[in-house]
């Protein structure tokens, strides 16, 4: 077919039978044909395999598709071969709310302990970079109370070598007022990092040599002096928490342990083996509530809960502690407009696991004395999001209609998509990109949020790999009372390594296709199936 035939004119054909050439014709002609078709496969596929990472089926199957289309336009699929192009706009925005490329945060705190009581500060600040360029920046500082009670055995207080196994069991609330700064691009966050350094120097100025500040406001005045300003934040924020946790160890100890002395807890002479095992289990529920000031004439509210589990398990041998850890975070965030109207439902999920090696020094015993500890940890986690946004009406008694009947629950659908297996627990992974209840068309009679959710809905998925680095030092002392004090920082750092987005409904079916404007602009992308 020539270049410059339309495809829709191979579609018109006589309406009378049409006489087959002759068959010699048709053979003589075979090879050249054939031959040249798969000339133009290999062609194609190469093409397909340089331009369009994916499977060794996937690669063909669109080839065959370029293929065939030469001859019937119709003959590819939605969203197969070079036909996509003449789709018209999908009239709703599909992109993620939030998929963070690139994330750091820094944190530093101190605990101290008297009796059964615990008080603790810990101040973070944290900076993220998301899938359309926008950075955020987020101070909180965070105050913890709470109790802690335990108990503790020792076995063979005979012997030059002793056993000890210790349960401990805490509860403690948080409170951590926040505030997040929005920046449209890098750009914009380090000309806000040159004002606040500036006011930092100037207040540090205004301390030592109280008398320059006349001089900077009689050149304010005149015009010939900015002072620096540091603007109010986007969004203010407060959040409540409550978490629980339960902790086993069992180690060895050695030492003059002669019958009738002391056991190697009670005295100074004994020596911590640190050879043993460990195992903790947490459990966290928080509350936080947003207000943002982006738009002026339509100042929203967030409000946000959030459930955390954890387990850890760990093993030690003198000063060295290799560990893993899983965790799962699941939460729902509603939004709502200044008038008190629904704005949006997000259903967040992200399952983690970290192994962890820990370097560890020690002086004393575990009731006088004191150590440094350094865990350092590899983390992989993958974060599955469905957002519902709600612009009429309508909509919004759409997504009434859900928070009444389901509550914290998400869609059937999703909360099909966003609970995990089994395995996901040891290496989480995300989801296939077709064959799921959130892929397919809901059926018919199905509630009318599942029909929104698969027209209407954000879905998106990805995967962050990271490092933590922290350091933390300790002590104790027994003076009636048990006291304790430790203080600790450190510096984690996330870059996503895969991401997707759930595409525009095709044929009864929406699949998951890459997301590149979600990778990591400072790591290179993971291959699929690393």
């Amino acid at each position: 077919m020539s270049a410059d035939v339309h495809p829709e004119a191979t579609s018109r054909r006589p309406r009378g039978r049409v006489r087959p050439a002759p068959r010699q014709r048709d053979r003589g002609a075979a090879f050249s044909e054939y031959a040249a078709v798969i000339l133009l496969l290999a062609a194609v596929a190469g093409v397909v395999v340089v331009a369009v990472p994916g499977s060794t089926e996937d690669l063909y199957e669109t080839a065959i598709c370029r293929i065939e289309q030469l001859r019937d336009a119709a003959a590819c699929p939605d969203g197969e071969g070079d036909g996509g192009e003449d789709e018209e706009p999908y009239p709703h925005d599909l992109s993620p709310g939030y998929c963070v490329r690139d994330g750091r945060e820094e944190r530093y705190g101190y605990e101290l302990g008297i009796g059964w009581f615990k008080f603790g500060q810990q101040y973070k600040f944290s900076q993220e970079e998301l899938s359309d360029g926008t950075v955020l920046v987020t101070f909180l500082p965070e105050t913890e109370a709470g109790v802690v009670a335990g108990v503790g055995w020792d076995f063979g207080k005979e012997n030059a070598l002793a056993t000890t196994a210790d349960v401990e069991g805490s509860v403690s609330a948080k409170l951590a007022p926040g505030m997040t700064y929005i920046f449209k691009s890098r750009e914009e966050f380090a000309e806000f990092e040159d004002e606040v350094e500036a006011a930092i120097t100037e207040e540090m100025n205004r301390q030592m040599n109280p008398e320059s500040q006349i001089g900077l406001g009689i050149a304010d005045w005149l015009g010939v002096y900015d002072p620096p300003e540091i603007r109010n934040p986007d969004v203010r924020s407060g959040t409540i928490s409550g978490n629980a946790d339960l902790a086993a160890a069992v180690g060895l100890w050695t030492g003059n342990n002669d019958v009738g002395k002391p056991t190697p807890s009670e005295t100074l002479d004994g020596y911590d083996l640190n050879l043993g095992a460990d195992g903790t289990v947490s459990y966290n529920r928080s509350m936080n509530v947003s207000h943002m000031f982006m738009d002026p004439d339509n100042q929203q509210t967030s409000y946000t809960q959030s459930f955390t589990a954890t387990g850890s398990l760990g093993g030690n041998l003198l000063s060295a502690r290799n560990g893993v850890e899983a965790s799962w975070n699941g939460g729902q965030r509603v939004v709502r407009n200044e008038d008190g109207s629904l704005a949006s439902i997000r259903y967040m999920m992200t399952l983690q696991n970290a192994s962890e090696f820990t370097e560890r020094g020690r002086a004393g015993n575990r009731e006088n004395g004191g150590g440094v500890a350094d865990p350092d940890k590899e983390i992989t986690a993958v974060r599955q999001m469905v957002q519902l946004d709600f612009d009429t009406p309508e909509e919004q008694a759409i997504g009434e209609r859900l928070l009444d009947e389901r509550g914290l629950l998400p869609p059937e659908s999703a909360l099909d998509f966003m609970t995990p297996e089994g395995d996901d627990l040891i290496g989480p992974d995300m989801d296939e990109r077709t064959g799921g209840t959130i892929n397919r068309e809901p059926a018919p009679g199905a509630p009318d949020w599942e029909r929104f959710l698969y027209e209407q809905g954000r879905v998106w998925q990805y995967q962050m790999d990271g490092q933590s680095q922290d350091t933390e030092i300790s002590a104790e002392l027994k003076l009636g009372l048990q006291l304790g004090a430790s203080a600790n920082w450190g510096v984690e750092e996330r870059h996503t390594s895969r991401a997707e987005i759930l595409d525009r409904p095709r044929n009864g079916e929406r699949a998951f296709i890459d997301y590149p404007d979600c990778l990591s602009r400072l790591q290179p992308p993971q291959e699929e199936g690393e």
